[in-house]
């Protein structure tokens, strides 16, 4: 698993387009809002989580386009199959080595933004944790949608993922406005952890038989 984990950091890695322009483009869409709106600094405050929870979103859809693309193009994944190396595994690792170079970069940024718009540390951290949370189940759901339109472009993805993640906004939403009001928010957290880890069991196993279908 550590020579699997090694090989496809190297593969992200010198891409360096793939991960590092999405934390730019998430990056780009925090800064750019303040400056092209007419709104009072508590305005800004409220809204802030609106787009932050959005730029993400958008960012991290279009972040894993291709994350199974080229391993299927250039028959790597026929390699893992002919030598019996576990694909869920395979899809398990790509998730997470995305999540890290993109998804982590994305949620200590939400944590620094957060600072800068409510001047609040321990709302911030708890930002920045649950945007990793959510930051990798948006992985996992993108990367399923991806695996379902693999070769056949983005807009079949959109439209299976779109209708999932719209529950975690939701969540996110009600997360918010009990942390505003000091209510109990940790409720919250715990479902997300619970969606969490079923996504985790569950999504790998999904995808890999959705690979080998596309392989036959």
């Amino acid at each position: 698993m550590k020579g699997l984990l090694h090989i496809e950091l190297f593969k992200l890695f010198k891409k360096i387009r793939s991960w590092l322009g999405p934390v730019l483009i998430f990056t780009l869409i925090i800064i750019a809002y303040p400056l092209t709106v007419e709104y009072s600094t508590s305005e800004l405050a409220k809204s802030f989580y609106s787009i932050l929870w959005l730029g993400s979103l958008m960012t991290i859809m279009f972040s894993t386009e291709d994350i199974f693309l080229e391993d299927y193009l250039d028959g790597t994944m026929d390699q893992y199959i002919v030598n019996n190396i576990s694909l869920p595994l395979i899809v398990f690792i790509k998730i997470f080595v995305y999540w890290l170079l993109i998804g982590v970069p994305i949620g200590i940024l939400s944590f620094i933004f957060a600072i800068a718009f409510t001047s609040n540390f321990e709302s911030s951290l708890l930002i920045g944790v649950i945007s990793l949370v959510v930051n990798y189940i948006y992985f996992a759901v993108f990367s399923f949608g991806n695996s379902l339109s693999l070769n056949k472009g983005s807009l079949l993805s959109s439209l299976v993922c779109l209708p999932l993640v719209l529950p975690i906004l939701i969540t996110l939403g009600k997360f918010i406005t009990a942390l505003e009001y000091a209510l109990n928010f940790y409720s919250y957290i715990i479902l997300l952890l619970g969606v969490l880890s079923i996504i985790i069991t569950i999504i790998p196993f999904l995808i890999s038989f959705i690979l080998k279908a596309h392989l036959d």
